[in-house]
């Protein structure tokens, strides 16, 4: 499986609190059958000094997550840095935008406000992909408009994630249902943040999925579109 959202990267945002805790947390990413895990942790471009400041603590620590790696006898998912960034305005705007997309991708994954989501953003997400940018909506499912988003902005480069959880209970799956019905461009990733109320459960999620969605359709929203999209 490939897992495009997780917050995995230690002492960079609510997710991870140090390395330790990161480690188990991808340790268990890999046991679950996750190859390749993204470390996109939150970004909220207004807030920052600068966008270099936030690269440079994301760099240090993802050193310092390797150097661990190094001396730790376990196996982890391959990892590719990226952000999550809050969209609220027209983050194209700034400066090095791209160095916040996926690692070797031009993959943007982007989260919009629970509330008072602007008129503006299709204009937003457009001028992203003017800058050749691929929009990668985070848990779509959160959003009372999802319905709104996917219809309004159907005429763009844009590719939507759904949370794993959401197939582990059975209100959030008929929930899912009807979000699936309306576009192709879905992924699933886990947007794990610890080990506790907020794990790693691709695994449960995808076993659950086969049951509902078949193996063809699962392995789509798990591992192939995913991979199309990173080009492996």
């Amino acid at each position: 499986m490939i897992d495009l959202h997780s917050h995995a990267l230690p002492q960079v945002d609510d997710g991870a609190k140090n390395v330790k805790i990161s480690i188990k947390m991808l340790c268990e990413s890999f046991s679950q059958g996750v190859e390749l895990c993204a470390l996109t942790p939150h970004c909220v471009l207004h807030q920052l000094d600068s966008l270099d400041n936030f690269l440079a603590k994301r760099k240090e620590s993802f050193k310092l997550l390797q150097e661990e790696l190094s001396q730790a006898n376990v196996s982890v998912p391959q990892l590719r840095l990226g952000a999550e960034v809050y969209f609220d305005n027209d983050i194209s705007q700034y400066d090095g935008i791209e160095k916040l997309c996926i690692e070797g991708t031009n993959l943007l994954l982007v989260e919009f406000p629970m509330r008072n989501i602007s008129r503006k953003s299709y204009e937003w997400l457009y001028s992203l992909t003017l800058k050749g940018i691929t929009p990668l909506i985070a848990h779509v499912d959160r959003y009372q408009c999802y319905e709104a988003f996917i219809n309004d902005f159907s005429d763009l480069d844009v590719v939507y994630q759904l949370n794993a959880e959401n197939f582990l209970s059975f209100f959030a799956r008929q929930h899912i249902k009807k979000i699936l019905k309306n576009h192709e461009r879905f992924i699933v990733s886990s947007d794990m943040h610890n080990l506790e109320d907020r794990p790693c459960n691709m695994k449960a999620a995808f076993l659950r999925a086969e049951k509902m969605l078949g193996t063809v359709k699962t392995k789509r929203l798990f591992i192939k579109n995913a991979a199309d999209l990173l080009s492996i």
